[in-house]
Formats: structure tokens, sequence, C-alpha cells
């Protein structure tokens, strides 16, 4: 039997591309990447961190990740605290990753499968107004295809924002 270890650089991949992934889903919700690093750090960590951890996790200088920290406290994203031995403040996630997840799901639906349908919806209207020609039924059979997958997409999106959230201890 073969067991597969992952190795630092392995680690470093999956870190980045998970730091990378928050980058995008903080700029879709109109804050800057340095956010979403510095938040997906915080997740990442097992411990509280401290604004120089959070600056060599996410590479960024310590004057950003404290703007970008200032910021995500106020949005109530991240808890901020002094530990009574430290003059350093330690920072921690106020975010449960069952509600990121929902975010995540929300902005999907909200932001790129209801707006694709309703430009679909637009699109079939126009197209049945045309006169026929060579190409159209094939181009309102895709539209209704992907249509039908978006709709799909749709019903399961909801379905999953519908289950309800444990209840934390």
């Amino acid at each position: 039997m073969c067991l597969m270890t992952k190795t630092y650089p392995d680690i470093l991949k999956e870190r980045e591309s998970i730091l990378g992934t928050f980058e995008a889903l903080f700029k879709m919700r109109g804050m800057g990447d340095v956010h979403g690093r510095v938040f997906g750090s915080i997740l990442l960590s097992v411990d509280e961190m401290t604004q120089d951890e959070i600056s060599e996790f996410t590479g960024y200088s310590v004057p950003a990740v404290s703007s970008a920290l200032d910021e995500l406290v106020r949005v109530g994203l991240v808890n901020k605290r002094r530990r009574q031995d430290s003059r350093k403040y330690y920072y921690s996630s106020r975010a449960d990753l069952d509600e990121i997840l929902r975010m995540v799901l929300k902005t999907v639906h909200d932001d790129y499968v209801a707006v694709v349908l309703d430009q679909l919806r637009l699109v079939r209207a126009v197209n049945t107004k045309l006169v026929p020609t060579p190409g159209l039924r094939e181009h309102i059979e895709n539209i209704q295809n992907y249509e039908h997958e978006l709709r799909d997409l749709e019903s399961y999106l909801k379905r999953l924002l519908e289950v309800p959230l444990e209840e934390k201890k």
C-alpha cells in the first residue's frame, strides 16, 4: 500500500489556492484582495494571530495588514483582543465556515445565476420575434438547454441555502 504524503511545496500551493479563493470572494463583495488574504489566513490558523504573523503568512506589509484588519473588525468578521501577558493584539475569525459557505452560495446565485437567467429570458423574448433563419432554431435550443442547466443549479443552491445551521454549543 502506497501512502501519499504532502510535501511542503504541496502545502504552500494549497494555501495559496485557498487564499486566492478568499481574495476573489472579497473582491466580489467590493473589498480588496488584501482583505481576502488576511481573512483567509486567520481562518486557516489554528490559533489567534498577531499582525506580524498575518503579515508573514500573507506576504503583505504590516501597515497593509493593519488597515485590512481594522476594516474586517469594523464589519464584524474578525475579533480583536489583547492578552494580559502581551502588548500585542490578537485576531481570530468571528465568522463560521458554514456562514462563509452560505455567503459564497448566495453570491453565486445572486450575482451570476439569477443575472444570467434574466438575460436568457430577454434573449428568448427577442429570438421568438425574429424571422426564422438557418441556425436560429439551434441557437434557441442552446439557450433553452443552458437555461435548464442554470435552473437546476439555481434550485440546488436554494436548497443548500435552506439547510439549517447547527446550533453552536
